[in-house]
């Protein structure tokens, strides 16, 4: 038996997994993007779906 479903499913998840991490990269992207304009971390959270403390993160490896 090839197990067919059991590969479908498996590449499902990969598909998944693969575009939710474009997503975040894509979030982290923007994110960093509007550091210099934006002061407000809680208000670049919010908008993008990041946690606050990741955009804490990305401003303190900014400078």
């Amino acid at each position: 038996m090839l197990n067919l479903p059991n590969v479908e499913l498996k590449e499902a998840r990969f598909y998944r997994q693969g575009f939710a991490e474009g997503q975040r990269e894509e979030r982290l992207r923007i994110v960093r993007s509007l550091l210099d304009v934006i002061a407000d971390d809680r208000l670049l959270a919010e908008k993008t779906g990041l946690s606050e403390a990741e955009v804490q993160t990305l401003r303190a490896q900014q400078h």
